[in-house]
């Protein structure tokens, strides 16, 4: 896959070559970096309201802003060049192929102009002038990937067997692409009712060393070989599944053992398997660094191919997601309809992205309505957050031990992130003793830095074993020392201490990391006033009753008296001087 990642690595250089902006790595603004548009004309409010729009993520609004300013713009403007592409994306290719015809005037060099247009034409049944478009795509990605699967689905179409099987030969140079070679050669002669010939190739697929199958190619095999009712091949087909502790691949494989020979063809269209095909290539993009952008786009015209296939859809979520992108990512989830595949995943991811919005009164219901079809841990522990952030500490601690109770102990290594959530519950229920028992456990199945921090924090709070207690902060510190909520347990715990000048160096630095944490500007104005900097801490304390607290620590009350009045003068804990030094030298450099 070594020389697939180069080629992507060179395309992805191209794609976006002639467009005017782009979104960057954290989607927090545009960059103008190819042309500048002279103020003049009514069409600048438009460019101006579609830029708007894009900076807030809302894609369809500023597509349709920028629409309106090339209405009114030179003909060569390369916005048109961005336009197609954004379209595109927004599964508009009706639209989009307007403005490619365009570009492709102003002589637009994206590789995958001509993708688009071809995927337009077989849409619309037009599969030789499909086969046309794709040929005029003429890049190494394009002749060793992209158009021997894709041509293959048009040939196809054209009902031209053997010119639909010749098509995928290429991807036979590759041994990387041999099974994606099979799986298509098998379909089309699946779709085309050559059941000797789709046997021959699915029995290759499944014989290929370490095979395993995603969730479409295990339903279309299955599908084949319940029509023609060859058990024996099913029950192998089954085990073959990539994942099969997924809830939507279980599911598949109960269908399946459901199913009678009545069953109906699953490959009734060229364009079911001219979706795959594009999704195929959307998954591969998908695991390329800085691409997700290309990834969007084939996904886009996958669903346009076959507007029932749900896969495509998750897909895009998932990259949207992985932006924290949330809202928008929910908009795809929900397009998922009960009766599919994935429909109890979407709805756990569409809680899930609630949850990071923090909206878990919409949330809750959703979890209990997954609850109610199949108990799962993730479920529990969702649940469970939402207790915690509601302060409903018992409610909380009980769902987490419904989480504990799915994972065995062989499964340690998942239970130490519960463990830890118990601890934190029965921290804030005021039982230290209690907390402490499960933040240890966590400790002695992982030594993870959030744990160690959260174990050595919690005992500096309660004034108990604080010379381990430093240690641990010290050591998870050494183990994340950019973790802006570590960096601020280690000035505190130094403040703790009595040494401010230090302390007061890790808590700047920790304001830095994590700018709006209340907590932290709460310790620094703490540190401040006791180093003699005293209107500095009032100005500190003031900025940390403004910010959210998501801590649950802050005492804003406690703040707005110490702003007022002023704090009593510290009070260091007690240590022996020269383990006290040894343990801070111990913080690497």
């Amino acid at each position: 896959m070594d020389k697939i990642a180069l080629i992507l690595a060179v395309i992805a250089g191209f794609i976006f070559s002639g467009t005017c902006c782009r979104i960057n790595k954290n989607q927090e603004k545009i960059i103008i970096e190819d042309s500048y548009i002279e103020p003049a004309g009514n069409y600048y409010g438009a460019y101006l309201a579609g830029r708007v729009a894009h900076i807030r993520h809302d894609f369809n609004i500023s597509a349709d802003y920028y629409m309106k300013a090339v209405e009114k713009m030179p003909s060569d403007t390369p916005l048109i060049n961005q336009l197609y592409i954004m379209l595109t994306s927004q599964g508009r290719i009706d639209e989009a192929v307007k403005y490619a015809d365009l570009a492709i005037k102003n002589q637009d060099k994206s590789p995958f102009i001509y993708t688009i247009k071809s995927v337009y034409e077989a849409k619309h049944e037009k599969y030789q002038q499909a086969i046309e478009a794709a040929d005029k795509c003429d890049n190494n990605f394009a002749r060793s990937i992209l158009n021997p699967i894709t041509k293959a689905w048009f040939y196809a179409g054209l009902n031209q067997y053997e010119q639909a099987i010749k098509s995928l030969e290429p991807l036979l140079k590759d041994s990387s692409l041999h099974n994606i070679y099979l799986f298509n050669a098998g379909a089309v002669s699946d779709y085309m009712k050559k059941n000797q010939e789709a046997d021959k190739y699915y029995s290759m697929l499944t014989n290929i060393r370490g095979a395993k199958l995603s969730n479409f190619p295990l339903q279309v095999l299955s599908n084949f070989y319940i029509r023609n009712n060859n058990q024996g091949k099913l029950n192998l087909i089954k085990s073959l599944a990539e994942n099969p502790t997924n809830y939507s691949t279980q599911k598949i494989i109960e269908d399946i053992n459901k199913s009678s020979t009545s069953i109906a063809p699953i490959l009734t269209s060229p364009l079911i398997g001219l979706s795959d095909s594009l999704l195929g290539i959307a998954t591969l993009l998908k695991s390329q660094p800085d691409v997700e952008e290309i990834s969007i786009l084939f996904a886009s015209l996958a669903i346009y191919a076959n507007p029932e296939s749900d896969t495509p859809k998750m897909l895009i979520a998932n990259i949207l997601d992985d932006k924290e992108l949330y809202k928008e990512a929910n908009d795809y989830y929900q397009q998922i309809l009960p009766e599919q595949y994935n429909y109890q995943i979407a709805q756990f991811q569409i809680a899930k992205n609630l949850l990071a919005m923090e909206q878990y009164e919409k949330a809750e219901p959703i979890l209990h309505n997954l609850l109610n079809d199949k108990p799962s841990a993730e479920i529990y522990i969702s649940l469970g957050e939402i207790m915690r952030n509601y302060k409903r500490y018992k409610d909380a601690s009980i769902y987490y031990k419904k989480a504990l109770d799915i994972f065995p102990e062989a499964l340690s290594e998942q239970r130490w992130a519960i463990l830890l959530a118990l601890g934190s519950v029965y921290e804030s229920m005021g039982n230290f003793d209690k907390a402490e028992e499960y933040i240890r456990q966590a400790l002695s199945i992982s030594d993870n830095h959030m744990v160690k921090n959260y174990l050595g924090y919690s005992l500096l709070k309660n004034d108990k074993n604080i010379e381990e207690a430093l240690q641990l902060i010290v050591d998870a510190y050494n183990q994340a020392p950019d973790d802006g909520s570590i960096i601020d347990s280690l000035g505190w715990a130094l403040y703790q201490f009595g040494l401010y000048e230090k302390a007061i160096f890790y808590l700047e630095k920790a304001s830095d990391a994590s700018p709006s944490e209340a907590v932290i500007y709460d310790h620094l104005g703490d540190a401040y006033w006791d180093n003699g900097r005293k209107y500095e801490a009032v100005y500190q304390w003031n900025h940390a009753i403004k910010l959210k607290d998501s801590s649950n620590e802050l005492d804003k009350e406690s703040v707005l008296q110490k702003i007022h009045n002023g704090k009593s003068a510290h009070t260091p804990l007690t240590i022996d001087k020269e383990k006290l030094e040894k343990i801070i030298s111990s913080i690497e450099k």
